[in-house]
């Protein structure tokens, strides 16, 4: 009768020990799953169509607020979940001219380009916003910027995501301007 007792009790010990290791092999295999699937990717690049508006344009002889088009086009490296940095780049379709913050001066701005390095703060994962300075290229004369901003993302599938951005460009001592715009960002 012992033997028998004895026998189930390594019995039951086996299945326990069995399962426990099995179970675990699992748990190690969903966590593997797990792992692969939270791996960041750490390259974006975005291609947004914008709005700029300048509200010290000069058209006509009198000054009024200008709105022109404009592409982006951003790079972003994710440093972690939360920072990231990047080189944001927008191309102005059309020329135009401002008037200086002192109401003085005329500047004429043919088709520029600007391009700012931020960095950039997700704190939800839907959400960043962006801080960063850099240059406005002209052929007339280039400027200095500071560069704030808001981003909006959705997800699509493959690691497509629709954005909507809100920014706004400071150009030292001469205009600023804010520029709205939607566009598509892909995860690299």
């Amino acid at each position: 009768m012992k033997s028998t007792f004895f026998q189930k009790i390594l019995i039951l010990i086996l299945f326990f020990g069995i399962t426990k290791f099995s179970l675990a092999q699992e748990v190690n295999l969903d966590q593997d799953i797990e792992i692969e699937e939270s791996k960041i990717l750490r390259h974006k690049v975005a291609l947004i169509l914008g709005h700029t508006h300048v509200p010290s344009g000069f058209s006509n002889g009198e000054k009024k607020m200008l709105v022109v088009p404009s592409w982006g086009f951003d790079y972003n490296y994710l440093l972690n979940e939360k920072w990231a940095i990047g080189l944001h780049s927008d191309f102005f379709t059309e020329s135009y001219t401002v008037i200086d913050f002192a109401g003085k001066e005329e500047f004429v701005r043919e088709r520029p380009i600007t391009s700012a390095i931020v960095g950039s703060y997700n704190p939800h994962e839907k959400w960043s916003f962006i801080a960063g300075a850099g240059y406005e290229f002209a052929k007339e004369e280039n400027l200095s910027i500071i560069r704030l901003g808001i981003e909006r993302g959705w997800e699509l599938p493959k690691k497509w995501e629709f954005i909507a951005t809100l920014q706004y460009d400071l150009r030292l001592e001469v205009f600023n301007s804010w520029m709205l715009g939607l566009g598509i960002n892909k995860s690299l």
